[in-house]
Formats: C-alpha cells, structure tokens, sequence
C-alpha cells in the first residue's frame, strides 16, 4: 500500500489541474478537492517514512546512512534522491565547484559525451518558447511552461553531472562514476594491470559478458564507456561488486566483476596515475 500512496496522491493534483484548467471546477472545488484528498494522503505517507526512518536510523551509524538505506528500498525516494543529486550538478557547474574531495585526484570521462546532452538542451529551449507562442490557453500554457522549464534544466543537471562528478582516486580506492552514480569502489590493492585498450563497443554504461579464455563460462566487465567506446582497462585480481546505472526508481543490481573498461579524457594520464599509486596491487605500466 505504501508504493500506491504516493502515485493516488500524483494522480489526484493532475486531475485536479486538468478539471480547473478545462473549466469543469472552479477554483474553490480545485482547492476544496485537493484538501480532502491530499492532506490525508499526505498525512499517512509522512507518518510511514517516519516509521521507517526510525526503524532504519536503529540500524544505522549516522542520519546520512539511514536516508541511504530507506532511499534503496524506496523507488520514489530513489527517483528524488537522483532528481536532487542532478539539481546539485547543475548548481555545482554554475559554482564551478566539482565533486572532488581535498587530496583525490580526478579523472574526467567527459570529453566527447556531451553532444546528445547538449543537443537535447538545445531542442527542449526550442520546444518551451514553441509551446509558450502556439498554446491560446494560459492556465494550460503556463503549466507547460513549468513542466517544459523544468526538463531542462534536468536535461542540464545531466550534463554537468559529467563534469562535475569525475572518476576519483583517493588513497587505497579507485571510485567509478557515472554523473551522481556511484558504480563502484575498486580497491587499488585489487588492481592486477591497466592497459590501455581500445574498445569500440559498447557506447553506453553497461554490464558486459565476456566469455573469458576459450569461450568457457562469461564473466561480467563493467564498461562505463563513451560514444567511441573505451580506451582504459583494469584487470582485478579479486571480485569487486558494481552497479551499472539505470532509470533511477529502479534498485540497482550489484554484480561481481574481474574487469572494468573505462571512457576517460585522457587515458594515458589516468593510465600513469593508476600505475603509480603506492596502494596498486601489482605495479603495472600502461599500454
């Protein structure tokens, strides 16, 4: 029942708006209807999270770790949590202030994948002044307005997220990144060899089965790739557990991995700063 409240409460201010905005209701049943409907709703959800964040905060170290916990078993706390940490990106490209902790070392992976963001952002400016001139009703016009305003600046948060949230290296761990997500923590004492590997496919981030030596069982590579592919490998010597990004009311879906493939801006340089990192397992030289 909790997973349904909240969607009752979404459906119900649509159809609300949409009642108002076509003249069915005026605007004292549009706010009467959403009084009787939503602060009762609003009311049950409020005090469930409570319930659970008390439950997990039992659990959990700190407040951060239990916000984290009830957000991964909560798909519309996923889905805010991404929309917030997109939000983030965006103010942070504005600031001109990037995710990356006092003594890591970041290793950008945007070059070359901001095009389709970019063009996207392009057409949805487009698409909003388009929709502000041609819709005659100004309710309606103004809601698309929000609605339209809104997406891009998602659209933007997305591609900051790129820039703002590199790959880190910290001093015993290497942290994967895809935007806000967090695909993995690679420790470097894991790290057998980094090659440099030129790969035309995949073209997104994904899992990869490689069907290892002799074609004999598939072992999962974690490839957070760019539109050419990726040009970085890691070879680990022990399972490393990641996540590949996916829609995010989605719960992600740890998998074990022995390989990752990497897009970065330069991968000679994040090869040799790999390689010389004192905590690497096997000291290896690029490729």
């Amino acid at each position: 029942m909790r997973r349904w409240v909240p969607a009752i409460a979404a459906l119900v201010v649509v159809a609300d708006a949409v009642l108002l905005a076509t003249g069915v209701i005026g605007r004292a049943a549009a706010l009467a209807l959403f009084l009787a409907v939503e602060v009762p709703l609003a009311a049950v959800v409020v005090a469930e999270y409570v319930r659970r964040y008390r439950h997990a905060r039992r659990a959990a170290p700190t407040r951060r770790a239990a916000l984290s916990a009830l957000a991964a078993d909560d798909p519309y706390l996923r889905l805010a949590s991404t929309e917030a940490r997109t939000l983030a990106s965006l103010a942070r490209w504005v600031a001109r202030r990037p995710d990356v902790p006092a003594g890591a070392t970041a290793i950008g992976y945007a070059r070359g994948t901001l095009g389709v963001p970019a063009a996207l952002s392009v057409a949805a400016a487009i698409e909003v002044v388009a929709v502000h001139l041609l819709v005659p009703w100004p309710v309606t016009r103004i809601v698309l307005d929000v609605l339209g305003l809104y997406g891009l600046v998602v659209i933007l948060g997305m591609l900051a997220g790129r820039v703002v949230r590199p790959h880190l290296l910290t001093g015993d761990t290497l942290v994967l990144r895809n935007g806000p997500h967090v695909c993995a923590r690679v420790p470097l004492d894991a790290v057998a060899a980094v090659r440099r590997d030129r790969r035309l496919s995949p073209t997104a981030a994904e899992f990869v089965e490689d069907p290892g030596p002799g074609g004999a069982g598939a072992a999962p590579v974690l490839a957070l790739a760019g539109p050419d592919g990726t040009g970085l490998t890691l070879d680990l010597d022990r399972p490393v557990p990641a996540t590949a990004p996916t829609f995010p009311w989605r719960r992600p879906n740890p998998r074990d991995v022995r390989e990752v493939r990497l897009h970065v801006d330069d991968p000679g340089t994040a090869a040799r700063a790999l390689t010389q990192a004192p905590d690497l397992g096997r000291p290896t030289r690029p490729v």
